[in-house]
């Protein structure tokens, strides 16, 4: 498993590498979620503690909750890639 710091980049090399019409959202969205868990827990961006500690589902509902506003359809995308590049 990958930790935090190997997924984002794996996500960004591969989000970088298609033809999108608005590239920029995603990658705010990934600022944006890592600014949340930076606040939050930071703790889970180092290692693989955000990986060995939730699966994607409830990931999500964390999120929500230290959001406390719904996702956006980036946000959303972008915790999918994240933990599919975290395998």
């Amino acid at each position: 498993m990958k930790n935090y710091r190997e997924a984002k980049r794996a996500y960004i090399k591969d989000h970088q590498s298609k033809n999108l019409k608005a590239p920029q959202r995603r990658l705010g969205a990934l600022d944006a979620i890592e600014a949340i868990i930076q606040s939050e827990v930071p703790e889970l961006l180092l290692a693989n503690d955000l990986f060995n500690k939730f699966d994607k589902s409830t990931f999500t509902d964390q999120y929500l909750k230290w959001k406390c506003k719904p996702l956006s359809s980036a946000e959303k995308s972008v915790i999918v890639g994240l933990f599919q590049f975290s395998q």
